[in-house]
Parts: structure tokens; sequence; C-alpha cells
């Protein structure tokens, strides 16, 4: 069901402004709205997934350092050979 909202003192040129947008677009000023509307929320909806994703690397990295060392040489003699150059 779809329920009415209003913007109330809009300034005239942002309204100006989206009347423009809606034209170029061939639609009216409130489907004009509602697009961008609906696209910014979906912007910040995926813009909450790295702290997802972040919680799932963390996750990772702890199961990582549960791993027993087999080799105790410093990672920088095990890539990289006398002259730094990776092996």
């Amino acid at each position: 069901m779809s329920e009415v909202m209003t913007i109330k003192q809009m300034p005239a040129d942002l309204k100006r402004y989206w009347a423009e947008e809606a034209k170029k677009h061939d639609r009216s000023m409130n489907k004009e709205v509602l697009r961008v509307l609906e696209a910014e929320r979906l912007r910040r909806e995926a813009a909450q997934l790295p702290a997802k994703d972040m919680d799932r690397v963390m996750e990772a990295v702890r199961r990582l350092q549960s791993f027993p060392v087999v080799d105790q040489r410093p990672i920088e003699t095990i890539l990289y050979d006398a002259e730094g150059m990776p092996k």
C-alpha cells in the first residue's frame, strides 16, 4: 500500500532542479524523487555490508591464528632472497 508524504518548505531552486530532472527522464517529479530516494536507500544498505564482511574477515583471521606454526622463520626470509627479491 502506498503512503502519502508531503515535502514542506522546499527551496525554489531545489524544486526547479527536481522538475528539470523529472522532465529529462520523462517522469513526474514525484516518480523522480522516489527513484532517487530508492537509489539512496540501496546505496546506504550496500555501504553497511563492509561491516558484515569485516566480521567474516576477523573470524577467518581468528581461525588462521589457531593453526600451528610449522616454519619459525620470519615471513620475509621465506618470501624474499638475500637481495630482497621474491623467491
